[in-house]
């Protein structure tokens, strides 16, 4: 359930807020209190004392704050998800639209970078997507990752090579990255509600690790590779309790769907709601008519997908049937060749 995650956002706030200590000071309406009662003359030279202090510890984070942090924090993640998945890993940020443009120009005035190609077209600024695109074309519909002979052999599957875990999981330098891509607006939004920046990274840094650590528990698994670990990102084990809840069923279905439409729609994966705002989530009654058969006892595969029960099983063509399309995973003709 998607509150289990927020109840694991607010205890990781709470568990790295530090306590602050909360002094008495002695103010000059109480220091006659201290004196004796007995006239002057009569009473020995006084001898300055100081007063006992009490530690009394105090909320890092008020009642109220806390309650705010969470779904203040949950929004902007979902925001900052779904932009860095469409438009960086996805590469759609490559495209001829007006933000590109924008950097067109930008770079025309300060680097005198051509606007156009030798041939007429738009000198597009282009960022890698951490071969994203790649995993995509190494995917079938059922969410194995296919490791037969010619795919092994193309220059998308050998830049894949280079990292464990294939491009699914969050290792603790991209966990960096996208903690550092929530600041422009995590910092702004919650010091407009008061938050000062402690208070903002004590919320902000437990919350990306509790991110890392639902990504890391899904995508890896359910493409059939091992669990992550410790030395490589945020470990799969601690969140394994979630795969048996809705909340994992869910996000297991809409990244499926992700994958079967072409790396087109569902962009969220760990915080489903940006899609929702805008238009570009597609339900599972939708997306599972679109599901494509995919090889048999043939088509060799990394692993054997981790899924829960109950979610769309991809059609299996018998063994000799496949066909060198069936052999092409849907994102396949969209993946980049490697520079």
């Amino acid at each position: 359930m998607t509150w289990r995650v927020l109840l694991a956002f607010a205890a990781a706030a709470a568990a790295f807020a530090p306590a602050q200590l909360q002094q008495p000071r002695l103010s000059s309406a109480t220091a006659p209190a201290l004196l004796p009662a007995r006239p002057l003359a009569a009473t020995r030279p006084l001898v300055a004392t100081r007063p006992a202090r009490h530690a009394q510890p105090a909320m890092f984070l008020g009642v109220r704050k806390a309650l705010i942090s969470v779904p203040v924090l949950y929004v902007l993640m979902s925001l900052n998800e779904y932009a860095t998945h469409r438009w960086y890993q996805h590469e759609e940020f490559n495209r001829n639209h007006a933000f590109n443009r924008f950097f067109q120009r930008l770079l025309s005035v300060l680097k005198n970078r051509p606007m156009r190609l030798p041939d007429g077209r738009a000198n597009l600024v282009k960022l890698k997507g951490g071969g994203h695109v790649e995993h995509h074309a190494e995917t079938y519909d059922d969410m194995s990752l296919k490791k037969d002979k010619r795919w092994r052999q193309t220059k998308a599957a050998a830049s894949l090579d280079s990292d464990i875990a294939r491009g699914t999981a969050f290792s603790w330098a991209v966990t960096g990255m996208m903690t550092v891509q929530m600041l422009p607006s995590a910092l702004p939004v919650f010091a407009l509600l008061g938050f000062g920046l402690l208070e903002t990274l004590a919320v902000l840094l437990p919350g990306m690790l509790v991110h890392a650590l639902v990504w890391n528990m899904l995508h890896p698994p359910m493409h059939g590779l091992p669990p992550v670990k410790l030395k490589y990102g945020a470990p799969s084990w601690p969140l394994e309790g979630l795969r048996d809840t809705a909340y994992f069923k869910y996000i297991y279905e809409n990244h499926q769907g992700h994958h079967v439409l072409g790396g087109q729609a569902n962009y969220n994966v760990c915080c489903p709601l940006t899609d929702h705002l805008f238009g570009t989530y597609v339900p599972t009654a939708t997306w599972v008519k679109r599901m494509r058969k995919v090889p048999g006892p043939e088509g060799e595969r990394w692993g054997i997908p981790l899924e829960p029960k109950g979610v769309p099983q991809a059609p299996i063509i018998a063994a000799g049937k496949a066909t060198e399309r069936d052999f092409t995973p849907t994102a396949l003709l969209n993946a980049p060749e490697p520079a």
